[in-house]
């Protein structure tokens, strides 16, 4: 009779122990260090799970909103949709970079932070005969940056893309200022070519833009022409309309100046600059996009590079090891760290 009880007690303890094991579940994200939890949003983005790792890096935010975590995570939210490279996720990856700079604008990531909204909007930039938005953006941001952070180590990277921004946009607004000569709506085409040589003086195409200008006062009978035809033989020596330019003052009785020396040099110089061949050109007129890097020395993943020169895709391309030195993103009030690149 013992026998039959020992069995059932044999039974119901291991059957009362497995409950005891089942309800020992691994501990949630909640109960985790805020170190855990960075590295592991930090292996989910090296294996593009962006969905994941922002739902890791969101509980490490709002769970230890004192750690020194904090700031890498913020940044890392951010670049998560930099990373996925969709055009929604541009948006939100803009949004993240700007609250960055809200939170912790002495932090040594700030400039970083700029730039990537600025490179939100380059990546989405179109041809200068498409929709000008996202460039008109990217010229915003870029000046931004420009403006606020002089000091920075990627000060000359951003003035580069700048100067790239601005010449998609000049070359817009000179196919307009064709389209309204061509037209013979002369006031309409003076008002674009002029627009240029206020807001873009460096724009590649200017010595033309100059030329139309006068061409376009000319057909209107207007004496101003012999003003720019002037300035084309003085400040562009080696433009292909210098000698038209003379021939219209000569016409018009009108004084043909000297070069300007700093012009000619600097015309000089410039001419050994165009490296570009001839497919490189055929590339850029049947390429969507304009020729504006889109790669960056802002901080991201070691081993991203050229994603969005390399594919438009949608889904995104970014890999590599995701690395913030935790000295270079600091808790505001803190003295920032040196930034190393």
């Amino acid at each position: 009779m013992r026998k039959f009880l020992i069995l059932p007690l044999f039974f119901l303890l291991v059957s009362c122990g497995g409950k005891k094991v089942a309800t020992e579940a691994p501990g949630n994200d909640l109960d985790e260090p805020d170190k855990v939890l960075f590295d592991r949003a930090k292996r989910d983005l090296d294996k593009n799970k962006f969905t994941v790792a922002r739902l890791t890096l969101q509980t490490l935010i709002n769970t230890y909103p004192d750690s020194e975590f904090l700031p890498q995570a913020k940044y890392a939210l951010a670049e998560s949709f930099f990373r996925e490279n969709s055009s929604g996720a541009m948006n939100q990856a803009e949004a993240e970079f700007k609250d960055y700079i809200t939170f912790f604008p002495t932090s040594e990531l700030a400039d970083d932070a700029q730039l990537k909204v600025a490179m939100t909007h380059v990546r989405r930039m179109e041809k200068a005969d498409r929709d000008r938005t996202q460039a008109l953006l990217a010229e915003v941001e870029l000046k931004t940056m420009v403006e606020a952070y002089p000091d920075s180590p990627l000060l000359a990277e951003a003035k580069d893309k700048l100067r790239a921004v601005q010449e998609v946009l000049a070359d817009g607004v000179f196919k307009i200022g064709n389209f309204y000569l061509l037209r013979r709506s002369y006031p309409a085409a003076v008002d674009r070519y002029q627009e240029i040589l206020k807001k873009y003086p460096d724009f590649s195409r200017a010595p033309d833009a100059l030329f139309n200008l006068a061409e376009a006062f000319r057909h209107a009978d207007n004496p101003e022409s012999a003003i720019y035809y002037a300035r084309i033989v003085s400040e562009y020596p080696l433009s292909d309309h210098v000698n038209e330019a003379k021939e219209r003052l000569t016409s018009m009785n009108q004084p043909i100046p000297d070069p300007n020396p700093v012009a000619l040099a600097r015309a000089l110089q410039n001419s050994q600059r165009d490296d570009r061949g001839i497919f490189g050109k055929m590339i850029g007129v049947f390429g969507r996009r304009p020729p504006v890097p889109t790669d960056t020395e802002a901080a991201r993943s070691e081993e991203e590079a050229n994603e969005q020169q390399q594919t438009d895709s949608k889904n995104g391309s970014g890999s590599g090891t995701f690395t913030i030195d935790p000295k270079v993103v600091q808790q505001p009030g803190k003295a920032p760290a040196k930034k190393f690149r």
